[in-house]
């Protein structure tokens, strides 16, 4: 396995002056999972939670380290692992008590997955994206807990045929698309969805 662009130094960000914010950049719209190494390195669940919090804001090591509540060596690790998978990239850099710190987020705002089943297991990917989806939902309404909005059941249910909610679903998944083209407003707040698949 070779060195990660950032261990080599090739294509770093310029360090930053300390009176310049760190901003999100625009990450492209999506990313296929396409091999082993990146399903082996998104499938891990503090891996999956270190994507969410900087989906929508660059974070150092140690940042993600206060927000999981776990150390910065072992998060260091995990993003050192995303980032060899292409997951995810540093987007600055600052001189911080004499050390370089990086920010890092995601290579891209979602991320498809496009595996076959002989690498995946089509019942252990579906479980743990289920799996993932309750965590990150119960770490929005602790997160949100004033919030009217994402305390609300989310998850409603109906007797449909087949046909129909293969109609339900392609028409969620044209607004998903919609939704990730959107461009973002720094002043808002953050909202997701999740769509069981059929």
């Amino acid at each position: 396995m070779g060195k990660s662009q950032s261990e080599t130094g090739q294509n770093d960000p310029p360090l930053l002056p300390d009176d310049v914010p760190v901003t999100m950049p625009d990450l492209p719209a999506r990313l296929t999972i396409a091999n082993e190494q990146q399903f082996k390195a998104i499938s891990d669940m503090v891996r999956g939670r270190i994507l969410g919090v900087i989906q929508h804001q660059p974070l150092t090591a140690k940042q993600i380290a206060q927000r999981l509540k776990a150390t910065p060596g072992a998060i260091g690790h995990h993003l050192h692992v995303l980032e060899e998978a292409g997951l995810v990239k540093v987007v600055a850099r600052r001189l911080m008590r004499g050390i370089v710190a990086s920010y890092y987020t995601r290579s891209a705002r979602i991320y498809d997955y496009d595996l076959p089943p002989e690498v995946s297991g089509v019942l252990s990917n579906t479980l743990d994206v289920y799996a993932r989806a309750q965590a990150e939902f119960l770490d929005s309404i602790v997160s949100y807990e004033d919030d009217e909005i994402a305390r609300r059941n989310a998850f409603p249910h109906v007797r449909l045929s087949r046909e129909k909610a293969l109609e339900f679903q392609r028409r969620f998944l044209a607004l998903i698309d919609e939704l990730i083209e959107e461009q973002p407003d720094p002043n808002g707040e953050v909202y997701g969805v999740f769509c069981f698949g059929i």
